[in-house]
């Protein structure tokens, strides 16, 4: 009989594996946990909604260092069995950063399905494309779920009208101040 260490660590390097499955470079990666089943389904069918900015509601990790791993399950534990796993390009991530350069936004904001009604909102939800969603893994079961739609260089045209609709807010916003 295994030791509940052992099992942990078993746990955890099914994690990782799922994880990197893909090799897991050139993306930045963020977990997500919830407490059921149905919940992750519909995230990676359509999406993670966060408020304000993904790292609100997410973690942003190497996906490849078993340690951090290990940590992150330990601390999210309590949110849920379920793990979320987003991966997007870094490429896409370093040239939103840089068109968003000298304003308040999130590159999260831009890549959005829809923008808040109001951007001057204390809170605001955004809801992630499910392409960038690689899938999630069950830790009950310890096993992936990987979604079929996973594309993490995911750029569909809405992202420019986001971008330009941010800018145009920032523009605005700054020159009544």
């Amino acid at each position: 009989m295994k030791n509940k260490t052992s099992r942990f660590s078993e746990d955890i390097q099914l994690l990782h594996d799922f994880i990197t499955m893909n090799g897991g470079e050139n993306v930045s990666t963020f977990l997500h946990c919830t407490p059921s089943e149905k919940t992750a389904r519909q995230i990676m069918e359509e999406g993670l909604v966060f408020e304000n900015y993904l790292t609100h509601t997410s973690d942003s990790v190497s996906g490849t260092d078993l340690v951090e791993l290990n940590y992150f399950r330990l601390i999210r534990r309590s949110y849920g069995d379920y793990t979320i796993i987003i991966q997007i390009d870094n490429k896409l991530i370093q040239d939103l950063n840089r068109k968003i350069r000298n304003t308040p936004f999130h590159f999260s904001e831009v890549l959005s399905k829809r923008l808040p009604d109001h951007l001057n909102a204390e809170s605001l939800s955004y809801q992630l494309p499910e392409p960038f969603i690689l899938g999630y893994f069950d830790h009950i079961h310890n096993r992936g779920k990987k979604n079929p739609r996973f594309d993490p260089c995911y750029h569909p045209s809405f992202f420019e009208k986001n971008l330009q609709i941010l800018l145009h807010h920032h523009t605005n916003h700054n020159s009544h101040e």
